[in-house]
């Protein structure tokens, strides 16, 4: 039995606010579906942040119920569950659940199963770190229902575990119970997969279908997994996507013509023009040197931006790459604000309205928090 197994959508994102690149979200996720369709997957299943925001355009809601669409039409079933991103603060309903209405696709549940040719599929929406203890319990309990079940079971989550970057974990793998065979989960954005000895199976991260706001312009594969359920141990193929090539140049100020040239020439070797960071290293770099060579670029690509990199300023680097940014932004944010509470609230739930335009939800959001703050 094959399942699609994808997480972070982020359906409704545009980087840099371009029309282009909205719509290259779109087109990763059905290439997603229609790889799943042409591959007879039993089963798809989105591990959270559906949505950029609790509150998407029609645009994204079109797009998500045309890829449900296509899925139903091959009798194929489609299940979910929510992030953080598809969860408003304001207790209002999940604009993902008119799906679930419409019978196009299944909310998990961690208390009744959804079971596809003998898999039982146990699922639960992302959980903020104030109610980990209250979800723990409960996994607990999906665990020993599980056990019930005499043929294979999976559990789709979307959390964030400290195994893998302790800024971003709200919780251990040791939390999770051993009763199932293959862990699906959603919110690192990065690919990864771990088997645990004290887990049924091996736990995946997908990673998202695009990039995302805090992962920048850079060059890396981004797919969903293709889980195979009808060996004794489930086997992972994860199947890359077909994407927008964004990319890095670092040119020397003193070349910067022949490093335009370089990469002008590089774009239009491209399939669809890139979105470019360009790094210039030099000394005394004139900006209006910079932009008249820069404009060349104008038509080999869809968007650059560029910053000077200064010889003798030294630069911050990391000896390794974070396992996800929104972690390492999340950290500098406690540096910043000198509290985990106001870096939580600023990058989990002001972020991403406000990235994404929507004021009005970010100025609910701030409301809602100053009111818990300032009490009765």
């Amino acid at each position: 039995m094959l399942v699609a197994h994808m997480s972070d959508l982020h359906l409704g994102y545009s980087q840099f606010n371009l029309e282009e690149r909205e719509e290259d979200v779109y087109e990763t996720f059905l290439e997603a579906v229609d790889i799943s369709i042409k591959e007879r997957v039993k089963l798809a299943i989105i591990a959270g942040d559906i949505f950029h925001t609790p509150r998407p355009n029609g645009r994204a809601t079109f797009k998500l119920a045309e890829g449900l669409k296509r899925l139903k039409e091959k009798q194929i079933p489609a299940a979910f569950i929510l992030g953080e991103h598809d969860i408003s603060r304001l207790r209002d309903v999940p604009f993902a659940y008119v799906f679930g209405s419409l019978g196009l696709a299944r909310r998990l549940r961690l208390d009744e199963p959804l079971v596809v040719d003998g898999l039982a599929v146990f699922g639960a929406n992302k959980e903020r770190r104030n109610n980990i203890d209250s979800l723990v319990n409960n996994l607990q309990q999906a665990g020993k229902l599980a056990e019930r079940h005499a043929g294979k079971r999976m559990l789709v989550l979307h959390q964030g575990l400290s195994d893998f970057n302790k800024f971003a974990g709200e919780m251990n793998s040791t939390d999770i119970p051993a009763s199932f065979h293959y862990y699906a989960l959603g919110h690192y954005h990065d690919h990864i997969e771990k088997r645990f000895e004290h887990l049924g199976g091996p736990l995946v991260y997908p990673g998202s279908l695009d990039l995302t706001p805090s992962e920048g312009i850079k060059e890396v594969e981004k797919g969903f997994a293709l889980v195979d359920m009808s060996g004794e141990e489930a086997s992972v193929n994860w199947v890359p996507l077909h994407r927008r090539p964004q990319f890095k140049a670092t040119l020397d100020y003193g070349k910067i013509a022949e490093g335009i040239q370089g990469i002008v020439s590089k774009a239009k070797s491209l399939a669809k023009k890139p979105v470019v960071r360009v790094e210039i290293a030099g000394r005394n770099i004139d900006s209006k040197v910079i932009a008249a060579n820069l404009v060349r670029l104008n038509d080999a690509c869809l968007h650059y931006v560029w910053q000077p990199l200064e010889q003798e300023q030294p630069m911050q680097v990391y000896d390794e790459r974070p396992a996800d940014l929104d972690a390492e932004l999340l950290r500098l944010s406690k540096e910043a604000l000198g509290s985990d509470e106001l870096a939580s609230l600023a990058i989990n739930d002001l972020l991403g309205p406000a990235a994404a335009g929507d004021a009005g939800e970010a100025l609910e959001i701030a409301w809602e928090a100053f009111k818990r703050r300032a009490g009765p």
